[in-house]
């Protein structure tokens, strides 16, 4: 039991140190931390959201966003994806599930801004099975959590109609920015490498565009990035 323990105990030990030290750090155990100064893109993803009107008298609106991690720093894409098949949502080995409370809509000029507080769980799925088609959004949070935060978020939406009837419709573009802290994370076995996608008690920023989904299954589909100063940790152990 001694020999199993002892080694978990040390990835996390090594993983959380790594975050506090000097980076830019490159060692024979194939360490690969980048060194911060300036924001680094944590991961890429791409997924869509589904929006809920109240569940009853004085509760707020809410909404889930889901998809999957289309990138990850220090990783290769054919490492984060099922082998054989396109690199999309039904390979993804890290998917995502967001959820969320409306607390403010406000209107201005052609503007609608929308700003919500939720929660976000990063998974590892070995088996991927993502569906974005159907939709199954519970398809988005099978396998293992590695990562898990608290948010607000800021959605800036083009959509109100303008007054002129001869005026261009909208774009029915929206951009959204969240504010991100991470509540807990554990260091993932991804073949060789050993894997800390955050420290607990970190932040980060994601941003995203979207649009509307004219065929009425969900609300949007979106794609974008998130960044911070201590991004990914991928090292390798023996």
């Amino acid at each position: 039991m001694k020999s199993r323990v002892v080694p978990i105990i040390g990835r996390v030990f090594l993983a959380l140190m790594l975050l506090t030290i000097i980076p830019g750090i490159v060692s024979s155990q194939g360490l690969w931390f980048p060194t911060p100064g300036q924001h680094e893109a944590m991961f890429e993803f791409v997924g869509q959201v589904k929006n809920f009107p109240p569940a009853g008298p004085g509760l707020p609106p809410t909404s889930i966003q889901y998809g999957y991690l289309s990138h990850i720093q220090g990783l290769t894409d054919d490492q984060i994806y099922l082998s054989g098949g396109p690199q999309n949502e039904t390979n993804a080995l890290f998917t995502f599930y967001n959820d969320s409370t409306t607390e403010k809509i406000t209107n201005h000029g052609s503007l609608k801004i929308v700003i919500r507080e939720g929660t976000t769980t990063i998974y590892y799925n070995p088996v991927g099975g993502g569906d974005l088609t159907t939709p199954n959004p519970n398809s988005f949070r099978q396998g293992s959590p590695v990562l898990t935060t608290k948010w607000r978020h800021q959605v800036i939406f083009d959509a109100n109609p303008s007054p002129d009837p001869t005026a261009p419709p909208r774009t029915n573009l929206f951009f959204v920015t969240w504010w991100h802290t991470i509540t807990s994370s554990q260091v993932l076995e991804l073949g060789a490498n050993h894997v800390l996608l955050g420290r607990v008690g970190g932040t980060f920023k994601q941003h995203l565009v979207g649009g509307i989904d004219f065929t009425g299954t969900v609300n949007g589909k979106f794609a974008g990035y998130a960044e911070s100063l201590m991004p990914v940790v991928v090292f390798q152990m023996k």
